[in-house]
C-alpha cells in the first residue's frame, strides 16, 4: 500500500523522556504486584483487578513505538536497524530464560510446570525419546509453549513482531484499523492468554505502536496531558465500579487502563517533579526487573515463606511489592557500576561512555 503523503516520517531519537521512563516504573511495578497478587485473590478483585491488564499492552505499544521510530527513517525498511533490536533484545531473554529453568524449571509453583516435566524426566535417564524432550526444552523458551520465566511471553512476542515490522509499516494508516481488528479478539480482557504463542490482541497493540510512531513524543503528551487529571480522577475509579459489578470484561477497560497509567505518569512528571524525576532513574533496571522478579517470587513460594493468607499477606504484599523492586534495582544499578559489559546481556541496556564517567 501507498505511504499516506500527508504524514511526516518519524525520526528517530536517543532522549529519554521522563513521562514515559516513570510509566515504565509504574507498569512494571504493577506486573510484580500482579504476580503476587495471585496468592491473594480478593485483593486483585478489588484493588487491581481487571483494566490493569493494561501493565503488559503498555509495553508491547512502547516497544512497536520506538521500532517505528528507529527504524524508519523515511519509511525505508532498515531491516539492519530491526536485526540489532531484535538481538538486543534476545540475549538478557535466552540468559533468564535458562535461569528460570535452571533454578524454577521443577518447581511446583512454576507455572505449566507440567510442559517441561519431560526434558527433566530425560535429562535424569528416563526413556522418553529425545525429541520430546527436545520439544519439552523449546516450550521452556516460549516456543510452541509458554516461557519458563512466565513473565518472558511478552518480550517473546516483541521480539518476533519486531521481524515482521516492515511488512506490518506497508499498512501505512490502515496499521490502525488491522489492530483496531486483532484488538477485538479481546483474549487480554477475558484472561485467555495461553501465551504458547503470540495472540492476536498482542499483535493489535504491537500495530496501535507503530501507528503511534507516526507522532512524536510531544505530540501525544500534548493529546494526553490536558485529559491526564480527569483520566486518573475520574475514569480509575468508574473502572473498579465497573469490575465490580460486572463478570465480562472488554478491551475498553484495558484501553481506560493505558490512558489512566500515562495520565498518572504524566500528573507525577509535572506536580512532583522530585519523585518523577528519582522513579525516571529506576527505569533503566526494567528489563532486570521482568527477568528476575518472577524467580523471585517462585524462590520465595518453594520456601515456604509466602504461603500466608488473609488480611496479614494483603499487609505483607504492600511491603513485599516494593521491596522486590527495589532489591533488583539495587543489584542493577551495582551492576552498572562494577561490570557494566554484563548489562546488555541481563538488562538489555548498554551504558554510553559519557555514564561511565
Amino acid at each position: 500500500m501507498q505511504q499516506d503523503s500527508t504524514v511526516q516520517p518519524p525520526q528517530s531519537g536517543a532522549r529519554r523522556v521522563a513521562w514515559v521512563d516513570i510509566a515504565r516504573v509504574y507498569a512494571a511495578i504493577i506486573i510484580i504486584a500482579n504476580h503476587l497478587n495471585l496468592f491473594s485473590p480478593d485483593l486483585y478483585r478489588t484493588l487491581w483487578a481487571q483494566f490493569l491488564f493494561a501493565r503488559t499492552p503498555f509495553f508491547l505499544i512502547l516497544a512497536a513505538y520506538f521500532v517505528g521510530r528507529g527504524a524508519f527513517g523515511t519509511f525505508r525498511l532498515n531491516q539492519l536497524f530491526l536485526i540489532k533490536r531484535a538481538r538486543f533484545l534476545f540475549y538478557p531473554y535466552l540468559l533468564w530464560c535458562t535461569a528460570a529453568l535452571v533454578l524454577t524449571g521443577t518447581s511446583p509453583h512454576t507455572p505449566h510446570v507440567e510442559t517441561f516435566a519431560p526434558f527433566f524426566a530425560w535429562l535424569h535417564g528416563g526413556s522418553l525419546p529425545w525429541t520430546d524432550a527436545f520439544k519439552a526444552l523449546a516450550k521452556c523458551y516460549g516456543l510452541g509453549g509458554h516461557p519458563v520465566d512466565a513473565p518472558l511471553w511478552f518480550l517473546r512476542d516483541i521480539i518476533l513482531f519486531t521481524f515482521i515490522a516492515p511488512l506490518l509499516m506497508r499498512l501505512g494508516k490502515y496499521v490502525l484499523p488491522v489492530g483496531l481488528v486483532l484488538l477485538s479478539f479481546n483474549f487480554f480482557a477475558q484472561g485467555d492468554l495461553g501465551h504458547d504463542w503470540p495472540t492476536p490482541d498482542s499483535l493489535g497493540f504491537f500495530c496501535l505502536g507503530l501507528f503511534l510512531s507516526r507522532h512524536s513524543l510531544d505530540e501525544l503528551h500534548a493529546i494526553i496531558r490536558p485529559v491526564a487529571a480527569f483520566f486518573a480522577a475520574v475514569l480509575i475509579p468508574l473502572t473498579v465500579w465497573l469490575i465490580l459489578n460486572r463478570d465480562q470484561h472488554s478491551i475498553i477497560l484495558v484501553m481506560i487502563g493505558l490512558v489512566s497509567l500515562i495520565s498518572v505518569a504524566m500528573l507525577t512528571e509535572d506536580h512532583l517533579p522530585r519523585i518523577g524525576k528519582w522513579l525516571a532513574q529506576l527505569a533503566p533496571a526494567g528489563f532486570l526487573v521482568f527477568g528476575a522478579h518472577h524467580i523471585i517470587i517462585i524462590l520465595l513460594q518453594d520456601s515456604g515463606w509466602i504461603s500466608c493468607k488473609g488480611w496479614l499477606w494483603d499487609v505483607t504484599w504492600l511491603v513485599l511489592v516494593p521491596a522486590i523492586y527495589a532489591i533488583i534495582c539495587a543489584v542493577f544499578f551495582l551492576i552498572r557500576k562494577y561490570a557494566p559489559a554484563l548489562l546488555p546481556y541481563v538488562a538489555g541496556y548498554r551504558v554510553k561512555p559519557a555514564q561511565r564517567a
